[in-house]
């Protein structure tokens, strides 16, 4: 019996599904179950057909969820004890990225791991510029509304000549974790459609007493849509659902010193925006006022102790990244 599920949350990909089952099965054969969760896709394409020729569960959602509730949705109906989330459109590059990602998480059930991101062409080819090491949180930007509680990509390898590395927040759309630990946490509940998931499911681990951990070894594709023609989001992200978020994180997650700074910030944005933010905030407050006193329980760290973290990635990061422009000619 396997061990590991990977579950693929999507939306419209195409025939990009089929080249990541394809991948899949290329490089772990049959030694991974497999999960696709289509999130009411409108394009056409024959999923189902995909997920039968790779042999793949299916399910499909009638309504959109979003990508956190089809993560959830995902967790909730494997029956392997530790799971993979990734995105539709991702490529394995080495034969044993199963067996070291499920040892990770036998070693560690109190959790969240990601793997090495890549970032990659349509054709698989690696066109990375500089090697990444997971993320961490833009806690408090003044100056830019866009970038607060944003998971920031962090170009500094904390722990050297080791093969795991704990960073504050995962990132790269490769996640990792015990069904069970992903549950007790309540997943990505309360999240509107797309944005700030990782922030949302980081704070959580941290401020829980679990840890988030990068397996360096373990490197995976991922075709980062640009804002292009070519390679746009197969999807409308509504800006309302977004400052939605950052409320949900802020009123659950957050001391009240803090929320304040971010409600603060938050006033930048438009006032329709805002306004309709508000309305699904105020619609949904019973479940967000549950969810707060949940985790008030089950939380075993101050925020501050994450925060001190945090803020020393950070600084790290952009003391390497000065350091690399001071070198350049």
């Amino acid at each position: 019996m396997n061990r590991l599920t990977v579950i693929i949350p999507f939306l419209n990909e195409g025939q990009e599904i089929p080249n990541t089952l394809r991948n899949i099965r290329e490089t772990a054969g049959n030694e991974v179950d497999i999960l696709l969760v289509n999130d009411a896709s409108y394009d056409g394409f024959d999923y189902e057909r995909s997920a039968l020729e790779y042999n793949a569960s299916y399910l499909l959602n009638e309504t959109r969820m979003g990508v956190g509730g089809s993560r959830d949705i995902g967790v909730d109906n494997i029956t392997t004890e530790y799971f993979l989330i990734i995105d539709g459109h991702m490529r394995f590059y080495h034969n044993d990225w199963w067996n070291e990602i499920t040892d990770a998480v036998k070693q560690n059930n109190r959790a969240l791991y990601c793997c090495k991101c890549l970032y990659i062409d349509t054709g698989g080819n690696d066109i990375t510029e500089k090697p990444t090491y997971g993320a961490f949180i833009n806690m408090y930007d003044q100056e830019n509304l866009k970038t607060l509680l944003k998971a920031t990509w962090n170009y500094k390898d904390l722990n050297p000549g080791q093969n795991r590395m704990k960073i504050p927040c995962v990132l790269g759309a490769s996640y990792a974790a015990s069904k069970d630990y992903w549950k007790y946490l309540k997943g990505m509940k309360g999240l509107r459609m797309w944005g700030t998931s990782e922030p949302y499911i980081s704070l959580k681990v941290w401020l829980e007493g679990g840890e988030c951990i990068l397996i360096k070894n373990v490197a995976i594709g991922h075709i980062f849509r640009l804002n292009t023609i070519e390679q746009k989001p197969p999807y409308t992200v509504l800006r309302a659902e977004l400052l939605f978020n950052k409320m949900l994180i802020a009123e659950t997650l957050l001391p009240a010193e803090y929320q304040k700074q971010v409600y603060d910030i938050m006033k930048q944005e438009g006032g329709n925006t805002r306004y309709a933010a508000m309305e699904l905030f105020w619609e949904r407050y019973d479940e967000i006022r549950e969810l707060k006193s949940y985790y008030q329980k089950i939380f075993t760290r101050d925020f501050e102790s994450f925060l001190q973290f945090n803020e020393e990635v950070k600084r790290n990061n952009q003391q390497n990244l000065s350091g690399e422009c001071g070198n350049t000619p």
